[in-house]
C-alpha cells in the first residue's frame, strides 16, 4: 500500500481512539456524579416519606399511611418499603412490584445496584420510628442510552472518517495507477520502438548482409529476396518475388535433388546445410552453400523455409589451386629428394665405375685387336659407358651441374633434331612441325635442348607403336600473372611455348601424376629405365622453365614447355678452337684419393705416358707429401669427398704450402657450387669420374698448361 495510505489510516485510528477516550471519561464522570445526584435524590424522597408518614401516623391510623406508602413504593419504584416503630417493630410492610427478567440479569451482572435507605420518623422533635426502604438504582438505563447515542455518535464519526479516508485512499490509487498506466504506456512505447528499431535493423541487415537471404512459403516460392541475392544471382527482387527455385536457380540436372531436399527440410525441425550449383541470371555457373531452417508457427506448423546463401565460388576455385599447388610443391619437394639421393650415390658409383672402366682400358691397350677378348672388352667398356651416361642423368635430374647457358634460338635446335628423328624414328610415324616465323631468344643449353626434345620424341614413339603422328611446334607467348598463380615454377612476361604432341593411347590421371618420377615407367623390364622424363624435368627446371602434361586415355598426350625469352638478343661466344695436345709428359703427378682402385689406374696410366707418380689416399697425407716434395711435384690430382680433412681443407692446405701449386680436381660427384668453391680455393681444373684414359692425359696437360701461364 503506498505510504500515503497507511498514514491516513494510522490519524484515523488515533482520532478515533481519542475521541473513545474521551467519551468514555466523560460518561464515567457523567455516571458518577449523576449517580450520587440519584442517590442524594432518592435520600431528599425519604425524609419527605418520612414527614409525611409522621404525620399520618399520629392518629395511628395505618391505613392513612399505607396509601401513601404503596403510591411512594410504585412511584419509586422500591423493592419494598418498611416502617418500624419506636421499639423496632414493623408497623407497615409494602413490597413493590417484582423486578423484570432484564432487571434480574442486569442485578446478576452487577450492573444494577441495591441500597437499603433508612430515614427516622420524627414527631415534634421525638422519633417516634422509621422507615427502610430497599431500592434499585436504575441510573443504568439512561447511561445505556446516553452510552447506544455515543456509539451511534462515534460509529457515526467513524464511519465518514473512513469514507473520507477511503475516497483519499481511492484518490491515491487512482493516482497510483494512472502513473503506472502511464509508466506502461511510456514502457510499452519504448517496447514498441525498440522492436521498431530492431526490426528497421534487422531489415537494414538482411538487405546489406553479404549473404542472400531468401525465404520461402509453402509453395516453395519466394516472399523476401534481399540485395545480396540480387547480386549473387543477378535476379532482381520484382523478378524474383513469386517465383519458385526451379524457374531461376536449379540447373536441370538438380532439380530432382531439390524436390528431395525440400521434402526433408519440411519434416524435420533442425537447419540443413548444402553446397549446390545454381543458375545466374546470364546462366553463369556459381556454387553456393546454403543454410535451410524450416519455419514453425506457434502450434509448430511447418509454414515455410529461411535460407542463407553464401557465393563460394571463388573460395571453390582457390582451394582447387591451392591443391594444384600443393600438389605441385609437393612434386617439386618430391623430385628434389630424389635428386639428392642421385647425387648422394653418384660419387660412390662413378669411382666403382671407374675402376671398372680404368682396367679394361688398360687391358685394350695391351689386348690384340684381333682376338675375341678384345671385343668383349669393348663391351665392358661401352656398358661403363652407358653406366657413366645413366649417372650423368641422375646428376641432370638432381640439377647438381651447371649448365651452358647462353641465347638460343629454339627453332634451330628443333630443325637439328628433326634431321636425328627422321633417321630413328619408323616411317609409320608422321612428324609434323609448326615453327614460329619470329620466335624469342631464350638462354638455354643447346646440348639438354636437343635431350628434352629427342627424349620426349622417343616417348611419343613408344607410345605409337602401330604408327601415329608426332608434332612439334613452337610459338611466343605471354605469361600472366593468373597464369604463374597458378603454376609456381612458370615465369611471368615473355615465354617461348615448345609443345611436343602425340595421339596415343594417353594416360590416367594415376600415370600422369608419375610420369616425373625417376625409375617410374609403364614399359615392360628391360624396355626403359624410367629416367627419360626424369631427365627433362631436371633440365626444364635448371633452366628456370616450366613443363605441363595434358592427357586422357583415348585422345593422346600433349607437353606444353615455357621458356623464359630473354629481351636482348646476345651472340653466342665462339667456342675455342680445339688444339691437338701431347699426350705423354715427364712431370710428377701427385694422385690422392680415398679408393685405391681408382688410385692405381690413374698410377698405371700416367706412368705409361712418362709421368712420374706419388699416391696419398686422405688429405693429410697428401700434406705431409707435398710438404717433403714440393719442389717436384707439378701437379696434384684430386678427389673432393674424402673422409678427414677432406678435398676443400686440402685445397686451402696446399694452397697455404705453395700459392702456385697446380691442382686438378677428378671427382664423381661435382655439384656446381662445389665447382664453384674449389675454383674460389684455386683449383686450376676439373674432370669427372669415370674418366677416359684419354680425356685423362689430355686434362693433365692442359691443366699444367693452365698453371704455367698464370705463373709466368
Amino acid at each position: 500500500m503506498h505510504p500515503f495510505h497507511t498514514k491516513k489510516r494510522l490519524s484515523i485510528k488515533a482520532i478515533m481512539g481519542l475521541l473513545v477516550v474521551l467519551s468514555l471519561t466523560v460518561f464515567s464522570l457523567f455516571a458518577f456524579f449523576y449517580q450520587r445526584h440519584v442517590i442524594a435524590y432518592q435520600i431528599d424522597q425519604l425524609k419527605n416519606h418520612a414527614t409525611v408518614v409522621s404525620t399520618s401516623l399520629w392518629s395511628y391510623e395505618s391505613q392513612a399511611p399505607k396509601a401513601y406508602l404503596m403510591l411512594a413504593v410504585k412511584a419509586n419504584r422500591y423493592e419494598h418499603a418498611t416502617i418500624f416503630d419506636e421499639q423496632d417493630q414493623v408497623f407497615l410492610h409494602i413490597d413493590g412490584e417484582p423486578y423484570t427478567q432484564i432487571e434480574n440479569l442486569f442485578l446478576a451482572l452487577g450492573l444494577l445496584r441495591t441500597y437499603q435507605l433508612k430515614e427516622p420518623i420524627t414527631f415534634n422533635g421525638t422519633t417516634i420510628g422509621h422507615i427502610n426502604v430497599k431500592l434499585v438504582c436504575r441510573s443504568i438505563y439512561p447511561f445505556l442510552y446516553i452510552l447506544f447515542c455515543l456509539l451511534l455518535f462515534l460509529t457515526a464519526i467513524w464511519l465518514f472518517l473512513t469514507v473520507l479516508d477511503a475516497k483519499a485512499m481511492l484518490e491515491q490509487r487512482v493516482l497510483a495507477r494512472t502513473a503506472k498506466l502511464e509508466q506502461e504506456v511510456h514502457e510499452r512505447k519504448k517496447a514498441e520502438e525498440k522492436l521498431r528499431l530492431q526490426a528497421q535493423h534487422l531489415s537494414m541487415h538482411v538487405q546489406h548482409t553479404p549473404l542472400a537471404v531468401i525465404e520461402w512459403n509453402l509453395d516453395f516460392q519466394i516472399v523476401e529476396w534481399n540485395k545480396a541475392a540480387e547480386v549473387i544471382f543477378g535476379f532482381s527482387r520484382d523478378e524474383a518475388m513469386g517465383k519458385t527455385p526451379f524457374e531461376l536457380l536449379v540447373p536441370e540436372e538438380e532439380k530432382e535433388q531439390l524436390s528431395i531436399l525440400w521434402k526433408k527440410i519440411s519434416n524435420q525441425k533442425g537447419s540443413i546445410r548444402q553446397i549446390n550449383t545454381n543458375l545466374t541470371k546470364d546462366k553463369k555457373i556459381k556454387t553456393c552453400e546454403w543454410f535451410n531452417t524450416p519455419l514453425l508457427n506457434s502450434q509448430g506448423d511447418f509454414v515455410g523455409v529461411a535460407s542463407l546463401a553464401l557465393d563460394i565460388t571463388d573460395r571453390i576455385k582457390a582451394e582447387q589451386t591451392n591443391k594444384m599447388l600443393r600438389e605441385q610443391l609437393l612434386q617439386s619437394q618430391k623430385m628434389e629428394a630424389i635428386g639428392n639421393l642421385a647425387g648422394g650415390i653418384s660419387h660412390d658409383f662413378n669411382n666403382l665405375l671407374q675402376g671398372i672402366s680404368g682396367y679394361t682400358q688398360l687391358m685394350l691397350t695391351t689386348c690384340d685387336p684381333t682376338s675375341k677378348n678384345y671385343s668383349h672388352l669393348q663391351g665392358i667398356l661401352q656398358a661403363c659407358e652407358r653406366a657413366a651416361d645413366l649417372i650423368r642423368q641422375l646428376l641432370t635430374l638432381s640439377r647438381k651441374v651447371e649448365s651452358a647457358l647462353g641465347p638460343l634460338n629454339l627453332n634451330e635446335q628443333v630443325t637439328q633434331v628433326r634431321t636425328i628423328l627422321d633417321h630413328t624414328i619408323p616411317k609409320m610415324i608422321d612428324i609434323k612441325i609448326d615453327l614460329a616465323p619470329t620466335l624469342h631468344t631464350i638462354n638455354a643449353d643447346p646440348i639438354q635442348i636437343e635431350q628434352i626434345i629427342l627424349n620426349m620424341a622417343i616417348n611419343a614413339h613408344q607410345a605409337m607403336p602401330d604408327g601415329g603422328t608426332l608434332s612439334i611446334s613452337t610459338a611466343n607467348t605471354c605469361l600472366d600473372a593468373a597464369f604463374c598463380a597458378k603454376h609456381l615454377q612458370a615465369t611471368q612476361g615473355p615465354n617461348v611455348m615448345l609443345k611436343i604432341a602425340d595421339n596415343g593411347p594417353g594416360m590416367d590421371q594415376a600415370i600422369l601424376e608419375r610420369i616425373f618420377e625417376p625409375f617410374f615407367t609403364t614399359k615392360e623390364v628391360g624396355q626403359g629405365t624410367g629416367l627419360g622424363l626424369s631427365t627433362v624435368y631436371g633440365i626444364i627446371q635448371s633452366h628456370g622453365a616450366y613443363i605441363q602434361c595434358v592427357s586422357s586415355p583415348g585422345k593422346g598426350t600433349e607437353f606444353t614447355i615455357y621458356f623464359p625469352a630473354i629481351v636482348r638478343q646476345h651472340e653466342r661466344p665462339k667456342q675455342p678452337q680445339k688444339e691437338d695436345v701431347d699426350l705423354g709428359g715427364d712431370e710428377t703427378v701427385l694422385i690422392v684419393d680415398d679408393e685405391a682402385i681408382v688410385r692405381e689406374i690413374a698410377a698405371e696410366i700416367l706412368t705409361t705416358h712418362g709421368y712420374a707418380t706419388l699416391l696419398a689416399e686422405s688429405g693429410e697425407e697428401a700434406i705431409r707429401i707435398y710438404a717433403a716434395n714440393k719442389n717436384t711435384i707439378d701437379i696434384v690430382i684430386m678427389d673432393l669427398n674424402m673422409p678427414g680433412m677432406g678435398g676443400f681443407n686440402s685445397i686451402r692446405k696446399l694452397k697455404a704450402l705453395d700459392p702456385n701449386v697446380c691442382i686438378l680436381v677428378a671427382s664423381g660427384y661435382i655439384p656446381t657450387e662445389s665447382v664453384k668453391r674449389a675454383t674460389e680455393l684455386g683449383a686450376d681444373g676439373f674432370i669427372s669420374k669415370p674418366f677416359q684414359m684419354i680425356n685423362l692425359l689430355k686434362k693433365t696437360r692442359k691443366t699444367l698448361a693452365i698453371a704455367k701461364q698464370t705463373t709466368t
